[in-house]
Order: structure tokens, then sequence, then C-alpha cells
């Protein structure tokens, strides 16, 4: 029996336990901490930048010297051939076998300042006939090293020096945009849910008061002090106040679903907000936050990049508009033999030397007009980035002033609400000395309804002005530093 007990109690403690670990006390700074550390979002953000990051890489490392080793270890070949036997003066085919391996070291050096790569070689065959008479042939480049070039007068790794790291800035300031959109997201979430949460107090208030009310109005009408059409309108508001709780009660569910979700957490979890206040002593100044603006938000960044992506096309395109020139030379040592000891004796010397010339004759201005569309599309990406800076600018001027107004607005939103509370409880008490009417004290009860959503509202848009300034600064103005993540 006592086993028993023991079991009975273990089971409903560890119960009591797991229903107190489904209910969180929620501040506005936990919210946004715990969306920021493991919403899904900001993990879609963090993998996006992680692919930047290593492209940048790449990209750095293609700076350094290359080497690369090139094997051809087993190559068979057994095919028929033709050949011209001069005794008999006739063709012939014949059946030819080949066995060859080669191998062979290459390095290279991308050199910025011209546009090409210095590259260097060693490489080592072997060749292997059968036939009447097998033949072995071995063939080296002890050394060889030139310079290549696909366009003398266009150098894209100059251009690539100017874009890589802007993109790789663009994508550190695009993980806190994103990150700060994420904080203004749960904001929103947040004061919805305390939005529910009031109305569902505000409805359960209203059911108890109606019931107070109607049995206090069926007293009065039993002694004639109010008429029967009173006495409807007080039923008919205790029904309404019963629908409004049930509405309240899906919508309050549907709130803490939502910004559970949004957080992590488990959707049956209970969340207890507590609704923050303003920050009275926090006043921002427009030209300081133009400045934080200009030097963080990635859309300048993004401008910037298509700008110059764009001037770079337009310069190809220049070049390819009249003359394109390629060059590509050489020198070294080689040498063949039938020995492989022999192959490194006595080496030959091994030059070459391109130069590729393409000029347009008729092309019925095929490349003029690509180059005038690269040159438009400078001019376009020019105006666009004109336009984005000026509509940020705009954006943040707007916000900084709307944030500012709002703490004025929070404060008379706390005032009315008073004064509607003191004027609800003033009506309650003259209609219980049967000194009001019904309407009046259902007008009162309205206002202060009212005064409570719109002094919750009146903090949820100071604070969704506050973090959506943070977004487009990418500035911490409480603590006055540099977002970082």
């Amino acid at each position: 029996m006592k086993k028993s007990l023991l079991i009975f109690l273990a089971c409903h403690l560890s119960l009591f336990t797991a229903s107190a670990q489904q209910r969180v006390v929620l501040d506005l700074d936990r919210t946004v901490r715990l969306a920021t550390d493991s919403s899904l979002s900001v993990q879609k953000y963090q993998n996006v930048f992680y692919a930047s990051q290593h492209r940048y890489l790449s990209w750095m490392a293609s700076r350094k010297p290359q080497l690369l080793l090139e094997s051809t270890p087993v190559k068979y070949e057994r095919y028929m051939t033709q050949r011209y036997l001069s005794d008999e003066n006739i063709d012939e085919y014949r059946q030819q076998r080949v066995f060859s391996s080669q191998a062979g070291i290459n390095a290279t050096q991308a050199m910025e300042p011209w546009g090409g790569q210095f590259y260097g070689t060693t490489q080592l065959g072997f060749l292997r006939t059968f036939g009447d008479q097998n033949q072995n042939q071995f063939m080296t480049i002890p050394i060889s090293v030139g310079y290549k070039q696909d366009k003398l007068f266009y150098n894209p790794l100059k251009w690539a020096r100017r874009i890589e790291p802007l993109k790789m800035a663009r994508a550190e300031k695009e993980l806190l945009y994103g990150i700060e959109s994420t904080s203004e997201k749960a904001v929103e979430k947040f004061f919805a849910l305390a939005l529910a949460q009031n109305m569902m107090k505000m409805a359960m208030e209203s059911l108890a008061s109606s019931d107070t009310i109607y049995a206090i109005a069926q007293r009065r009408y039993k002694i004639s002090s109010i008429s029967k059409a009173e006495l409807s309108i007080l039923e008919l508001e205790k029904t309404n106040a019963s629908t409004a709780l049930a509405n309240a009660r899906i919508s309050r569910k549907r709130a803490v679903q939502d910004l559970a979700t949004y957080l992590g957490m488990d959707r049956d979890t209970e969340i207890e907000l507590v609704i923050p206040s303003v920050v009275s002593t926090l006043h921002i100044e427009v030209d300081e936050a133009l400045a934080f603006a200009r030097e963080n938000n990635p859309k300048y960044l993004e401008t910037r990049q298509a700008t110059i992506e764009a001037r770079r096309e337009a310069e190809r395109t220049k070049v390819e508009k009249n003359l394109s020139v390629s060059l590509d030379a050489s020198i070294g040592l080689n040498q063949v033999a039938e020995r492989f000891a022999d192959a490194y004796r006595s080496p030959l010397s091994q030059d070459m030397a391109t130069v590729k010339l393409t000029i347009p004759i008729l092309d019925w201005g095929k490349r003029k007009n690509t180059y005038l569309a690269a040159r438009s599309t400078v001019d376009a990406a020019e105006r666009t980035e004109q336009e984005v800076a000026r509509d940020t600018e705009l954006d943040v001027t707007m916000t900084v002033y709307e944030f500012n107004e709002r703490q004025a607005i929070v404060e008379t939103a706390s005032k009315a609400l008073t004064i509607a509370e003191d004027a609800y409880a003033q009506a309650l008490q003259r209609f219980i000395r049967a000194q009001a009417d019904a309407y009046s004290l259902t007008v009162a009860q309205s206002h202060w309804q009212t005064a409570r959503q719109n002094q919750i509202n009146s903090l949820k848009n100071y604070w969704l002005a506050y973090y959506h300034l943070r977004r487009l600064t990418l500035y911490d103005y409480q603590r006055h530093q540099l977002i970082r993540h």
C-alpha cells in the first residue's frame, strides 16, 4: 500500500513539474533574445552568411599561389589507323596499340596589377607503342614558366579586389539586418499576445461585472426602479460578454501558440508577459541616426555593389567593342629519350608565344549596342543608388520623429486609462445607487476597455518604432553601441 502511494505521489509530482516547466514569464528583452537565438529565420540568415563567408575565403585563397598535381596514370588505346607505305605507294589500315602515362605539377599565381596569371610547370610522360617493334619513350619538361592573360586591356582581378570585400561587408550587415528583422517581428508577436491577453482579461471582468450588474438590475426591476427595456439591455450585455470571452480565449490561444512557436518553444507553453514601459531618458537625434544608417544599412552596400558591377561590365564591353587582345607566352626546357635517365640530359629549349587579336569587321552594331546597354545599366544603377539612399534616409528620419513622439503618446494613453478607469468606477457606483441608467454604465465600460487597449497599442507602436530604427541603423541606442552578432 505504501509503495502504491509513493508511485502515485511520484507520478503526480512529475506531472506537476512538467506543467511548471511549460509556463514561462517573458519580458520584451527576453523575448527578443530568444527570437534571435533560436528562431528558424535567424538560422536561415546565418546559413546565408556562412555561404557568403566561404565564397569570400575562397576568393582570398585564389589570390595566393596555387599548386596542383595533374596526372593520367594509365591510358591504353587500341584502334585502327591509316598508314602510307612508301615502298608500295599505297595506304592501308593497321592496328595500333599504345600505352601512356603522364604526370605534372602546375603552379599559378594571379597578378592583380595586370589581370593575368604567371604559371609554371614540370611534367613527365611515358609512351609505349606495341607493334612489329615495341618502342618506349620518355618525355620531360623539367621546367617551364609563362604568363597568360585573356584580355590585355581589361583587368577582372582589379574589379574583384573592389567587389569581393564589399560583398563580404554586405553579407555581415545583411546578417545583422535579418536578425533585427526577427527582433522586430518578435516585438509584433509579443504585443499581439499582450493585446489578446488584455482582451481576455477584460472579457472575464466584463462577464463578471455583467453578472453582478444584471443581478442588481433584476432586484431593481422588481421594485420598478428600472424599465423592462433596460433590464433586457443588461441581459444582452451579459450574453455578449459571454460570447466575447469565448472569442477572446480563442484569440489568446492563437497568439500564445504563434509566439511560442516563433521562439522555438513547445506550442502548448503557457506564457505570462511582463509589459514594458517607455525609456523616458532616451531621445534620438536625426543626424546621429542618419550617420549610423549610411555606415551600417546593407541597402547602401547593395546598391553600391550593383553600381560597381555595372561599371565593370561597361569596361569589359568597351574593350571588346573595338579590339580584344589575349596573350600567352612561356619559356622552358624539354627532352625526349628512350631511357628515363636520358630524358633529363641535355634538355632543349621550349619557347611559345601566342598573341590573339579579335577585331570586329561586320557585326551590325552588336558590340556597340552591347556597350551602350552596359552604359545605360551603369546610369540606372547610379540612379537606383541615389533613390535607395533617399528612401532609406526618409524612413530613418520619419522613424526617429515617430519614436520621439511616441513617448508622449504613451504618457497620454496612460493618463486616459486612469481617467476612464475612474469614470467607469463612478458610473458603476451611481448605477448601484440607482443614480445612472444602463446605457451610461455601458458607455463608461466601453471607454475604459478602449483606453486599456489604446495604452497597450501605444506601447506597441513605441517599441516597434524603436526596433525598426535599430534595424535601419544597426545601432543599439539604449547601450550606445553598434549591434554585433
